[in-house]
C-alpha cells in the first residue's frame, strides 16, 4: 500500500466517522477529561466520560467504542476499567488501551498488564517506553515520559509475528502482546503503527504536541472513535495517527509556542478536509513478513 492509498483510506474512515458520530466511552485521567471530550466533538464523534461502576453495564451497552486510559489509577477507577474492558471484550466492541506510565514502577505496570489481558482485539497506544514495558519488560519510563526513542522501540517490537524469526529470538512477552492486540501505536517524533505483519511510520505532527499535556491521551480517544467505524484496529490506528498528526501540524504552523496550541488543534480537527489529508500525510509502509 502506498502513501496516497493510505490517504484515501484515512479520508474514507474520517468521512464515515463524521457521518455516523460514534458514541465513544472514555475513562481517562483527570488531567485531560475536558480537552479529550472537546477533541472528540471537533473530530465528529460523541464523547461519554462516565466512570461510575453502577452504570458500567448500561454505558457499555450503548457505546460504540471504549477507550481506557490508566493515567490516574485510583482503586475505584481500576475496578471499573476492568469491568468495562471485560464487557466490551465479551460484546466484541472496539477497545483502546492507553497504559499511561507502564514501566514506571510495579503498581502502574501491573495494572497495565492486567488490563492488557482483556479484550483481545484492542488497540494499545502508548509512548515507546510504555509499549516496551508491556512487550519486553523494559522499565525505562520516566514519570509518564518515555526513556527510549521510537527507533529503539522499533528494534524491540518489529520482530512480532515474523515467521522468519524463532520464538527464542523475540523479546520476552512480545508475541503475547501481539496476541492481545490488533495493533500497537507507538507515539514519538515519528509515530509507528504495528500489526503482526506490517508497520506504518507516520511523520506528521509538531514538537509543540509534546509541550502540551494530554496529546497522547487525546490520540488514544481518537483511535477509539476511528475503531468504531473501521473494519479492523490496524486501519483505525493508521487513520487516527494520520489525522491527529496533520491537525497538530496545521495548528503549530500558526503558533510560536504551546500556550494556544490546544484551541488551534481543536479548530484544525474541526476544519480538516480531504485536501488537507492528501496534501500533508507523510507515511511509509513496511512489510514485516
Amino acid at each position: 500500500m502506498r502513501a496516497h492509498e493510505l490517504a484515501e483510506n484515512t479520508y474514507s474512515l474520517f468521512a464515515t466517522l463524521r457521518d455516523t458520530r460514534p458514541l465513544v466511552h472514555v475513562v481517562t485521567n483527570f488531567v485531560v477529561m475536558n480537552q479529550t471530550a472537546n477533541v472528540l466533538l471537533a473530530l465528529g464523534a460523541s464523547p461519554m466520560m462516565s466512570w461510575a461502576e453502577d452504570d458500567a453495564a448500561y454505558m457499555s451497552g450503548v457505546s460504540d467504542a471504549l477507550c481506557i486510559n490508566t493515567g490516574t489509577p485510583v482503586t475505584d477507577r481500576i475496578s471499573v476499567m476492568k469491568s468495562l474492558m471485560s464487557l466490551a471484550g465479551d460484546a466484541g466492541k472496539p477497545v483502546v488501551l492507553d497504559p499511561v506510565g507502564a514501566g514506571a514502577g510495579p503498581f502502574r505496570t501491573d495494572i497495565a498488564r492486567e488490563l492488557c489481558a482483556l479484550a483481545p482485539a484492542k488497540i494499545i497506544r502508548g509512548n515507546p517506553s510504555e509499549i516496551c514495558a508491556l512487550a519486553a519488560g523494559h522499565s525505562s519510563t520516566k514519570g509518564v515520559d518515555s526513556g527510549i526513542s521510537t527507533e529503539q522501540a522499533r528494534a524491540i517490537l518489529t520482530g512480532h509475528g515474523r515467521p522468519d524469526r524463532d520464538a527464542d529470538d523475540l523479546p520476552s512477552g512480545a508475541t503475547a502482546l501481539f496476541e492481545s492486540a490488533s495493533a500497537l501505536v507507538v507515539s514519538g517524533n515519528t509515530d509507528m503503527v504495528l500489526g503482526p505483519d506490517k508497520m506504518v511510520k507516520i511523520s506528521n505532527g509538531s514538537q509543540l504536541m509534546g509541550a502540551v499535556t494530554g496529546t497522547g491521551c487525546m490520540l488514544s480517544a481518537i483511535c477509539a472513535a476511528f475503531f468504531a467505524v473501521a473494519e479492523n484496529g490496524f486501519d483505525a490506528a493508521v487513520a487516527s495517527v494520520a489525522v491527529t498528526g496533520i491537525a497538530g501540524e496545521l495548528a503549530a504552523s500558526k503558533l510560536t509556542g504551546p500556550g494556544f496550541f490546544l484551541p488551534h488543534f481543536i479548530d484544525s480537527l474541526y476544519a480538516l478536509d480531504e485536501a488537507d489529508i492528501h496534501q500533508h500525510l507523510r507515511a511509509e509502509v513496511f512489510c514485516l513478513d
